[in-house]
């Protein structure tokens, strides 16, 4: 049986552009939240509050909670790697390296989402995916540029940690392709909900969350990573792995830093250079290349 979900591409196309929106968006509020609240407490917060929102979104549905122990192993190895390490490891990042570089470093999740995803499920690796990962890469390379480029050994251990949120964002991926049914609400709630059992005890043990001293603009920071990155993205990312693959969702990361780009010539009048337009050109290419044909291999 073959996979191919081709119909699907435009909305899927659409889904990871709005996903990119949403992300690269995150890296910025992050900044602001860590300059209040420990890495590990923004973490906590963000996903407390994104698992209360999709909970009762799930029950002014109807729906209800899977209730098979197996689906809830999944659901805390998919909160563990896919939330509660790699939220922490960028927010720790985040204390001492800029967000722009953060989101440009994120990229590393689609090298690793393409080896990963070819050894651990049954996702395609060929030719075109790699061409297009590789196309993708050199234009998040261009649109870092030399300062970037030279930047990258500042900071060395909190960037380290940013490549490894990345690298478990993408086996998080594949735990949620072997999930038995795309359930996105039903799923996404169970992530987050086993994610905020993981971080409560982690925070209360390390931090001494009742102590902090939160402002408003921490709180805001955490209401909108909780319900926008956090518990409307989960659902989203759900759908697209679903129907397209980790790999495929992977090449968000190579639209955020883009993004972040976007941001600045909207809200801080930055300026949009040469290399910015043609690492616009290489991002969207490599994404057209690997995101067309099969998303899986061929089941006889």
């Amino acid at each position: 049986m073959s996979h191919t979900n081709i119909p699907h591409i435009g909305r899927d196309l659409g889904l990871l552009f709005v996903l990119a929106m949403i992300w690269s968006s995150s890296f910025t509020v992050i900044k602001v939240g860590v300059e209040t609240v420990p890495p590990i407490t923004l973490a906590m917060l963000r996903v407390v509050v994104g698992a209360v929102v999709l909970y009762v979104w799930l029950k002014a549905k109807g729906h209800k909670l899977p209730t098979a122990p197996k689906v809830w192993w999944s659901f805390f190895l998919i909160g563990l790697l896919g939330n509660a390490v790699p939220f922490s490891l960028i927010n720790w990042g985040e204390q001492h390296i800029p967000s722009g570089l953060a989101a440009i470093v994120i990229a590393a999740m689609p090298l690793a989402a393409l080896v990963l995803g070819r050894v651990f499920s049954d996702e395609v690796l060929n030719a075109r995916r790699i061409v297009g990962v590789l196309v993708g890469f050199g234009g998040v390379i261009v649109l870092m540029g030399p300062e970037e480029l030279l930047a990258l050994g500042d900071q060395a251990l909190r960037q380290l940690a940013v490549v490894i949120a990345a690298i478990c964002y993408a086996i998080a991926g594949i735990l949620v392709r072997k999930l038995p049914t795309a359930k996105p609400l039903e799923h996404g709630t169970g992530v987050l909900i086993a994610s905020a059992a993981v971080l409560v005890p982690m925070s209360l043990a390390f931090e001494q969350p009742l102590a902090v001293d939160y402002t408003w603009t921490s709180v805001w920071a955490a209401v909108y990573l909780g319900v926008f990155p956090t518990a409307l993205a989960t659902v989203l990312l759900i759908i697209v792995i679903a129907s397209r693959g980790v790999t495929f969702l992977a090449l968000n990361n190579y639209l955020i830093p883009l993004m972040g780009v976007a941001w600045g010539y909207l809200f801080l009048n930055e300026a949009i250079t040469a290399e910015i337009i043609t690492a616009l050109v290489m991002i969207f290419t490599g994404i057209a290349i690997a995101s067309t044909g099969p998303a899986t291999r061929t089941k006889a």
